[in-house]
């Protein structure tokens, strides 16, 4: 019934919203009136397209893309270029937030009694990872037409920045997974601390790897070199941390519309961050860290605060994430998003199986563990948005293939995932409220 009423929903809205269309002139844009209308419907839609594929067996998050990606330009074109482009706002602030809810489900202390598998595991297969995805780059970035004509050492750089995308794994969906399947045991719990501290190592990774970019392309950035580079990274950390700060004493002291304000600081963070060079990845996740491990307030206490502000500005975010998708040129690079899947999914395997032999991990447990690194969102569509966004011409051509790449590893990631915790036995041992994020926003 809830499938039923959710697609009647979406039906009752889409006629609404073509109507509208209807309206206006052949050619004619409203940047105003367009741009509200463009948020209304994606908001409704996306939902209702999150709660059918949840019915499916996929997670939100695929429901949210699709959504974005047959209404926009591309296909049925009820969201036009003008519209995606007046919502581009949204999307540093739903970075931010990514980056906070991550941040909020690191606790040190509980990493501790792993810290030598979870090490072992992370150094591993991130470090084969980058060296089999930069060589595969470096031939992509050959190929395609955008960067064929590029010098090595630029062809260098584009590898470097993709790599570090297609590397990044995603707490989001298995916390979502493990949220949902209520799995609880050794298996769910040393993938979840993998994925959050691997990621926590990427953000910071791709903000080298991105500023090395920026110096070696001038038309993306104003300026370069080691000031900027430090400016970047240790000014984030820096706001993040006043961010936190700031976010405790609120959180204790007025403990009321919390979710409106980590939105609007994370807004100030994103729109200001243009001029201040500040990353709202490094930012967030940083804010997220603080109250978490240092402040009195747990991250458990923000997420619950944010579920109401987080569910909307997600499907909003990837709902026009997948809008800026644009079918031929998805068609076109959909060889090179496979193969980047594929190479993904070996340098998993093969960094786990030497950090489960470095670390002493069960062997049983072992082999089971790289079904829950394979799974990609959050973060890693963040990301691959910085890509899109920062480099001009050629974001847009490897953005497109990170994108892919990244919708393959989302549909089959968490499949996968729910199957491992199966084998393992761990599904139906916890409770959902022994977990923080809200599923519905994975």
């Amino acid at each position: 019934m809830s499938v039923t009423r959710a697609l009647l929903t979406l039906l009752t809205v889409t006629a609404i919203a073509y109507a509208a269309r209807s309206f206006l002139p052949e050619g004619a844009t409203v940047t105003g009136s367009g741009a509200a209308l463009a948020l209304g419907f994606l908001i409704v839609a996306a939902l209702q397209v999150g709660h059918v594929a949840e019915a499916v067996g996929f997670p939100h998050l695929t429901g949210y893309l699709l959504c974005g990606f047959l209404f926009g330009p591309s296909v049925f074109r009820i969201v036009t270029e003008p519209m995606v482009t007046d919502l581009a706002l949204v999307k540093g602030t739903a970075v931010g937030l990514i980056a906070l809810l991550a941040g909020c489900e690191l606790n040190f202390k509980h990493l501790l009694p792993r810290l030598r598998a979870i090490t072992a595991i992370s150094v591993a297969t991130m470090s084969i990872n980058f060296v089999l995805l930069t060589s595969v780059f470096f031939w992509v970035a050959s190929v395609l037409p955008a960067t064929a004509d590029f010098t090595t050492l630029e062809k260098i750089a584009v590898a470097l920045v993709c790599a570090n995308v297609v590397a990044a794994f995603s707490p989001a969906v298995v916390i979502g997974v493990i949220t949902e399947t209520r799995a609880k045991g050794p298996l769910s719990e040393l993938c979840m601390s993998i994925v959050v501290v691997a990621d926590l190592a990427i953000v910071v990774t791709y903000s080298l790897t991105s500023t090395f970019a920026r110096s070696i392309f001038p038309a993306s950035t104003v300026g370069g070199g080691m000031g900027i580079l430090a400016g970047h990274i240790f000014g984030s950390i820096l706001v993040g941390l006043a961010f936190g700060a700031l976010l405790a004493v609120y959180i204790r002291r007025v403990q009321s519309r919390t979710g409106l304000f980590v939105f609007a600081l994370l807004f100030i963070a994103a729109e200001a961050g243009r001029v201040l060079h500040l990353d709202p990845l490094l930012v967030g996740l940083t804010a997220g860290l603080f109250l978490e491990n240092i402040s009195p307030v747990s991250g458990a206490e923000v997420t619950k605060a944010t579920a109401t502000v987080a569910l909307p500005t997600f499907a909003i975010f990837f709902a026009v994430v997948g809008a800026e998708l644009h079918l031929r040129a998805f068609i076109h690079v959909a060889p090179f998003a496979i193969v980047a899947a594929i190479v993904r999914a070996i340098g998993i395997f093969i960094g786990t199986k030497i950090g489960v032999a470095m670390s002493g991990v069960d062997r049983a447990q072992g082999r089971l563990v790289p079904l829950g690194l394979l799974p990609q969102a959050g973060v890693a569509i963040a990301l691959a948005v910085l890509v899109l966004n920062d480099f001009h011409p050629w974001g847009r051509v490897l953005g497109t293939v990170l994108l892919g790449s990244i919708v393959v590893n989302e549909l089959i990631g968490p499949v996968l995932f729910r199957y491992a915790l199966s084998k393992a036995g761990e599904i139906g041992e916890g409770e959902p409220e022994e977990l923080r994020l809200d599923p519905s926003v994975v």
